[in-house]
């Protein structure tokens, strides 16, 4: 019951991630800089609506991975297991709408081959700096102690992943299925965005973790 629960909680928090990531394609095919601004802060809907639904969404769990025992190493596969079979299902659906036009496809497919020209240590830092800032999101909405400060951890860290081109593994199976690329170099290049996202994610978490004791040793 256990893994099913976090499957069904993934596959929802997919489906927000395709929201989310659709918008911004939308935003970014009408041809300004500030429509694709916009978008890439509606993109952080996606990730508000996983935080305060409590949903299982993989960059936002596996920076805690050494903060638990071995098993959750299988919680983080079933999670990503079930984000990524929701983003692939409800793009899919939404590929066979008048709202995915030929200009996302496009654009979907311009992103895509941007990436599968990328060299594999370039895909392993993309995806390392946005574990960075998912963390940076996710950690940062729980810690802060006002709720305007809550919504701009939420959001703003989305825009910024966005705007630079940083690989979330996730994410990007949306504009994978609206391209309609799949291949052997695929699984690779997303198996190195998920291990990106971990390593960037854990990183940050472990620093900030010692530089907490740092201080107490320093207080006493």
């Amino acid at each position: 019951m256990k893994y099913l629960k976090i499957f069904i909680s993934s596959l929802l928090a997919g489906f927000c991630i395709v929201f989310g990531a659709t918008c911004f394609l939308i935003c970014a095919t009408q041809g300004t800089f500030a429509l694709k601004l916009v978008g890439s802060l509606m993109f952080g809907i996606g990730l508000f609506t996983i935080i305060h639904f409590g949903l299982y969404l993989y960059t936002g769990k596996v920076a805690y991975a050494l903060d638990n025992k071995p098993s959750y190493i299988l919680d983080l596969i079933v999670c990503i297991i079930g984000n990524l079979t929701g983003v692939i299902l409800l793009s899919l659906l939404l590929k066979s709408t008048h709202i995915i036009n030929d200009n996302i496809i496009a654009l979907a497919t311009s992103l895509v081959n941007s990436k599968q020209s990328s060299h594999w240590y370039e895909i392993l830092i993309l995806g390392s700096m946005c574990g960075v800032m998912i963390y940076l999101a996710v950690e940062g909405h729980k810690v802060a102690p006002y709720p305007a400060g809550k919504v701009l951890f939420a959001f703003l860290p989305i825009s910024l992943f966005i705007l630079c081109g940083f690989e979330h593994v996730v994410a990007n199976a949306c504009y994978y299925t609206y391209a309609g690329v799949f291949s052997g170099k695929v699984i690779l290049w997303f198996v190195l965005m998920a291990l990106g996202n971990a390593l960037g994610s854990i990183l940050i978490h472990e620093a900030l973790k010692l530089i907490k004791k740092l201080d107490l040793k320093n207080q006493k």
